[in-house]
């Protein structure tokens, strides 16, 4: 799916999603689209395997370039009609709030009452259902987001 500058794809645990693949009606209404960023382009890819924050970061950096780093609302909409269904890991974590490539974030979009940092152990953030961002443990596993384009300097 092509939303301007950004293009978006789709991973499981087989590996890119494809329309003829079973992998269950959840994916039915995902329209996907693959291939390479072009220069100053971003493309996220959804990763619907449950890994732990920084396994998530991990993973993003081996076969993208890093978790997710949605910087304006258009980004933060346009992941949600991929990951309408699932909370999901996006690179921002408390240190104070940075992106996992050590950038500072000017854009968020917070749940009400959030970053709540609950028993002082929510340091990662997940992007729910509704486009809004919470919270949580970084030890938990979710699904997430990588990005691959407008490379940056890792911390």
């Amino acid at each position: 799916m092509d939303h301007g500058d950004r293009t978006w794809t789709m991973e499981t645990s087989h590996g890119p999603w494809r329309p003829h693949m079973d992998h269950g009606a959840l994916y039915l209404h995902l329209l996907l689209a693959s291939g390479f960023p072009r220069p100053g382009f971003k493309n996220f890819t959804f990763v619907a395997i449950a890994k732990t924050w920084a396994e998530s970061r991990s993973y993003c950096r081996q076969h993208h370039t890093d978790l997710a780093m949605i910087q304006d609302q258009s980004e933060n909409s346009a992941v949600l009609a991929i990951s309408s269904t699932y909370q999901v890991w996006v690179g921002l974590y408390r240190e104070p709030w940075r992106w996992s490539d050590g950038s500072t974030s000017s854009f968020t979009n917070w749940m009400n009452v959030q970053p709540g940092n609950s028993r002082g152990i929510e340091h990662c953030v997940l992007k729910n259902i509704y486009h809004q961002w919470n919270d949580g443990v970084c030890s938990q596993t979710y699904p997430f987001f990588c990005q691959r384009g407008e490379t940056r300097t890792y911390n």
